[in-house]
């Protein structure tokens, strides 16, 4: 019985110890709750901020700029002013002095729930208050944006997907957005008196710089649109330097708003500066060509408006009969049985290797990524059958070329006989002001010799004075050179009128070239009525710096 008891006894002081540890752990507890809680009530108000939550709102992607030849911006050219909101009456009455009342109703109710909002009031300008910050915030693309076919496009999770802004994403993109951020409390509510941040707003950006002189991209759109060039595309090299001053494609696409875009039946999407197409007429130049470098200077033909080739008859343009001809009337009317004559002369090898010389057939790498299409060159044993050397010797049959082909066999007539590759990105510097690249000038390409050249540019000066480009003439005298097309392309509109691709390519000033400039419109009706008169617009803009 004793010995029962004790055991009873000391389990009792064992609880009743156990008891008193418990007691004194939670009594420990209670008052570290209470010491925190004492210290948040007398914490400063930037240490509440930096301990509260936040509501962010992204107002656009950080990403760096494309730039002109002279470092002017060609993204990142037109701005919106937003108006980030505390949900209070006097933050309200800022909003409804600068917007409508659609959009005010609309930020009202929203903030009437305690949300801060960020709304977008246009270029409407006001001062920013306590409860209310004023940003300026650069637009990626505008209105009146240049050179989209070749800046291209971001997508909706900022990433480049066409043109440079793919091409140098990891340049462009720091994967960071301009945001705003609100501090609030546990509930979600904007914390009064708490400071509105913006964020990324000083992010330090790469850059690519373009070869694009954003002044004469814009003549060149312009006269584009002037002239009604609804399907085409246009490029301005220079002469010496192959550097690219401007290209452009119609019709264009508003790259804020892709997906209205995608089910056009003209697609706009597509880089027609960049494509190729049949060609025509202007491949006169590069037959011309192959004819000089054999020495065949001296060869007349008499054009009756037709002429049979193994029991085909080939017509002349507008079946025009133009009577007797040499080599600079040939080029001037453009006379095709002129032209297939002189290729049965000249033969089909040497026609391919100065064609070649020129780059058809060839892609034309303007950058790493970019580049335009080769084309279809028709080979040796192609041409060995007579009437497809016919039709190649006026430019068609199964010949397409991109407008950059054709830039390059001009500019080598402009510069005695040899020319630079064409190339668009001059430099790029990602976000710590590092080179990451620089464009090399590489060893001209020697295509003809520097007699053929001068000939030829004689004669295509005369087409242009005295020949049926005579509406490329430039004003006050300044000359120019060059040559029209009209390419048959076998498809046909409802009513069965063919559809055609109509060209001028050409240089000025004539005995100085400094710009080659290249026009192509699908569904045209010739190339001296839809674009040399493209032609004379950009050149005098140029010249004339309008």
């Amino acid at each position: 019985m004793i010995f029962l008891g004790n055991n009873n006894f000391k389990g009792g002081i064992y609880t009743e110890k156990r008891l008193i540890a418990v007691f004194a752990a939670i009594c420990m507890i209670i008052g570290c709750l209470c010491l925190r809680l004492y210290t948040l009530s007398t914490d400063s108000p930037v240490t509440a901020m930096n301990s509260s939550h936040y509501k962010t709102v992204e107002l656009a992607a950080v990403r760096g700029d494309i730039l002109d030849c002279n470092g002017r911006r060609l993204t990142g050219t037109d701005y919106s002013n937003y108006l980030a909101l505390k949900p209070t009456a006097k933050a309200l009455n800022l909003l409804e002095s600068v917007t409508d009342s659609d959009t005010f109703n609309s930020a009202r109710q929203r903030m009437s729930k305690g949300n801060a909002v960020c709304v977008n009031i246009g270029k409407a300008e006001v001062d920013s208050i306590s409860d209310a910050m004023c940003i300026k915030v650069w637009n990626r693309y505008s209105d009146k944006q240049l050179a989209r076919h070749i800046i291209g496009y971001i997508n909706g999770e900022n990433k480049g997907v066409a043109g440079i802004e793919a091409a140098y994403e990891n340049v462009l993109s720091t994967g960071k957005n301009l945001s705003v951020r609100f501090p609030c409390d546990a509930y979600g509510k904007v914390i009064g008196g708490a400071r509105t941040e913006l964020v990324n707003s000083t992010l330090p950006c790469g850059n690519v710089q373009l070869t694009v002189d954003s002044a004469i991209q814009r003549y060149v759109e312009d006269s584009l649109d002037m002239y009604d060039v609804a399907q085409g595309a246009a490029v301005v090299i220079e002469a010496k330097s192959g550097a690219v001053r401007a290209v452009a494609s119609r019709p264009v696409y508003d790259a804020r708003n892709l997906g209205e875009y995608i089910d056009r039946e003209d697609s706009p999407f597509v880089n027609r500066a960049l494509s190729a197409y049949a060609v025509g007429s202007i491949f006169k130049v590069c037959v011309a060509a192959s004819a000089l470098e054999k020495g065949i200077t001296d060869f007349d033909y008499d054009c009756r408006s037709v002429c049979e080739v193994d029991g085909v008859n080939f017509h002349c343009n507008a079946n025009k009969s133009h009577g007797k001809l040499d080599m600079r009337k040939a080029l001037e009317c453009s006379c095709n049985t002129y032209f297939i004559k002189l290729a049965q002369k000249i033969g089909a090898k040497a026609i391919l290797e100065t064609a070649s010389s020129f780059g058809f057939g060839q892609q034309v790498k303007l950058d790493s990524e970019i580049s335009a299409a080769q084309g279809k060159l028709p080979s040796l044993e192609n041409l060995k059958l007579s009437g497809n050397l016919a039709n190649f010797s006026f430019g068609q049959g199964d010949f397409t070329a991109s407008a950059f082909q054709i830039a390059q066999m001009m500019a080598a007539v402009a510069n005695s006989g040899s020319y630079l590759k064409p190339y668009i990105v001059e430099r790029a510097e990602d976000s710590g002001g590092n080179v990451v690249f620089e464009h090399s000038t590489e060893y001209p390409v020697h295509a003809v010799s520097q007699e053929t050249a001068e000939k030829l540019s004689d004669m295509l000066v005369s087409v242009v004075e005295k020949g049926n480009a005579s509406k490329a003439k430039l004003i006050n005298s300044v000359k120019a050179a060059g040559k029209t097309a009209t390419a048959q392309t076998g498809s046909f509109d409802s009513n069965g009128n063919e559809l055609c691709n109509t060209w001028f390519g050409g240089y000025f000033p004539a005995d100085e070239p400094e710009y080659v400039i290249v026009i192509l419109k699908q569904n045209g009706s010739s190339g001296a009525e839809d674009c040399a008169p493209v032609f004379k617009s950009i050149a005098d803009k140029i010249i004339y710096n309008e």
